[in-house]
C-alpha cells in the first residue's frame, strides 16, 4: 500500500498548513477503497478519497 504525496492543506482546527497523513483505509469492494487523510497535529479529518485498486 503506497503512500501518496499530498500538498499542504490548512487545517481548520490548527489554522496552520500541514501535510495530511493517511489515518483510515476502508475497503468498499474488491476494486475500491475509501482513504481518509487527517492532520498529524490534531487528528482532524481533512480529505477523503475514493480510490480504484489496479
Amino acid at each position: 500500500m503506497g503512500q501518496r504525496k499530498l500538498s499542504s492543506v490548512v487545517c481548520p482546527n490548527c489554522k496552520r498548513p500541514v501535510k495530511p497523513q493517511e489515518c483510515n483505509r476502508k475497503a468498499l469492494s474488491k476494486r475500491y477503497v475509501l482513504v481518509t487523510y487527517c492532520c498529524p497535529r490534531c487528528g482532524a479529518e481533512l480529505l477523503t478519497e475514493h480510490l480504484e485498486i489496479a
